[in-house]
């Protein structure tokens, strides 16, 4: 009889009773939103002080979800008209998506055989209109951020990193997302870490955290459950992006179980990831650091694109369900992503496409855009590790790989 594979939705398998009764006590308590209510609110800044501690920032600020993390750190950073923001073509719908809300121009950059930002690839996209680099730590993995970081100080470029697929995870003993000037991260229900939905932002930068604050509220400034004024250099637009108490409820459980969570995935991830190592025609992702990937999912190179689709055919058939194709998996491709490939407008002005102050910018996303990314799509497998795998399992679906990838 063979093993059941679990869903993936790392977070899901860790929630019980604690979980639960914070939510009662926000039910309870009747405080739902976070600065005030019946009863002192204290889960939102429960969370805020966890993430503090647990990334070693100065500053943590949490927000709606993870899309609302981004878009409030574009407001923050003060991306707009004009700009070009550099997103890797392995990603997901949301980090393009900002920089479009944002009226900026998103700059396609190549992925490596860590299918993470190509560092030689950003070095040749970077132009006198750059003004974000962000950072994708696809999958669970670190970018190789030693050279990003390096190549955003020559230009004077801020980098933003995006940690949603990869929260608890580290490059060279730091954790991802305090890199760059600002780092966000995702609660939504397939993250690390869940509360159903919610996001993080991190900095260690004063002003772009009140920036930050005053997007994801309504330009308005909390002290002591009080509203104040703020300081005109701070001040942005609204966006109502507030992460309410029920949410927070969970999400400051979340946070402590998330050592325990990535651990968990990590040592599933490098014993399948032994097993597989040497397979014939099967080549394991390339890992920037293997001790800093969180571990939630496998990546593996075949020799070619019709090895691949039956390997994934194969693998469903035996039990492996949530294996894909990386080239079919869905909004994370850039070419999968229709509102980009045709660059939708935000409104009857055309923006930001047909913007003057963009008219310089001008660039194609339909497949082809990235060539050398496209040829490691087509002939990849992703595979979900989820957090709670029984060595019976790790084994089986080892086996179960071996099979499919004969030939």
């Amino acid at each position: 009889m063979q093993p059941q594979w679990p869903c993936e939705f790392p977070g899901v398998h860790w929630i019980d009773e604690e979980e639960e009764q914070a939510v009662l006590d926000v039910l309870r308590s009747r405080t739902l939103f976070r600065h005030y209510g019946p009863a002192k609110p204290k889960y939102v800044e429960t969370l805020e002080a966890a993430a503090r501690e647990f990334y070693g920032v100065r500053y943590a600020l949490a927000v709606n979800s993870g899309t609302g993390a981004l878009t409030t750190a574009m407001a923050a950073l003060g991306i707009g008209p004009g700009d070009e923001v550099i997103v890797p073509s392995f990603m997901w719908v949301a980090t393009v998506a900002a920089v479009v809300q944002a009226n900026a121009i998103p700059v396609l950059c190549e992925v490596d055989e860590s299918f993470t930002m190509a560092p030689a690839d950003l070095e040749k996209k970077i132009t006198r209109r750059t003004r974000l680099i962000v950072p994708v730590h696809m999958a669970g993995s670190p970018c190789d951020m030693d050279r990003i970081m390096a190549i955003a100080a020559q230009h004077g470029i801020p980098v933003l990193e995006d940690v949603a697929q990869a929260n608890g995870g580290c490059y060279r003993g730091r954790k991802l997302g305090t890199f760059g000037a600002m780092g966000i991260f995702s609660f939504q229900l397939n993250k690390n870490a869940t509360a159903g939905e919610g996001g993080l932002l991190v900095t260690n930068d004063e002003r772009l955290y009140w920036r930050a604050f005053s997007a994801h509220d309504m330009s308005l400034f909390w002290r002591d459950a009080q509203p104040v004024d703020p300081e005109p250099d701070v001040l942005t637009w609204p966006q109502g992006r507030r992460m309410p108490e029920l949410c927070g409820a969970v999400a400051s459980v979340q946070i402590r179980k998330l050592p325990q969570i990535v651990q968990h995935m990590q040592q599933s991830n490098r014993r399948m990831r032994a097993q597989l190592e040497g397979t014939p025609g099967l080549q394991l992702r390339r890992l920037n650091d293997p001790e800093g990937d969180a571990g939630p999912f496998l990546i593996f190179l075949l020799e070619n694109e019709a090895k691949a689709i039956h390997a994934v055919r194969q693998m469903k058939e035996a039990g492996l369900q949530s294996a894909v194709r990386l080239a079919d998996y869905g909004l994370h491709i850039y070419s999968n992503i229709p509102a980009l490939v045709s660059k939708t407008t935000l409104s009857s002005a055309g923006n930001p496409w047909s913007l003057e102050q963009n008219a310089q910018s001008v660039y194609r996303y339909a497949k082809g855009a990235c060539p050398a990314s496209d040829a490691l799509f087509a002939r990849s497998i992703l595979l979900p590790v989820p957090s709670r795998l029984t060595e019976e399992q790790e084994n089986w679906a080892v086996q179960v790989i071996k099979k499919a990838v004969q030939p």
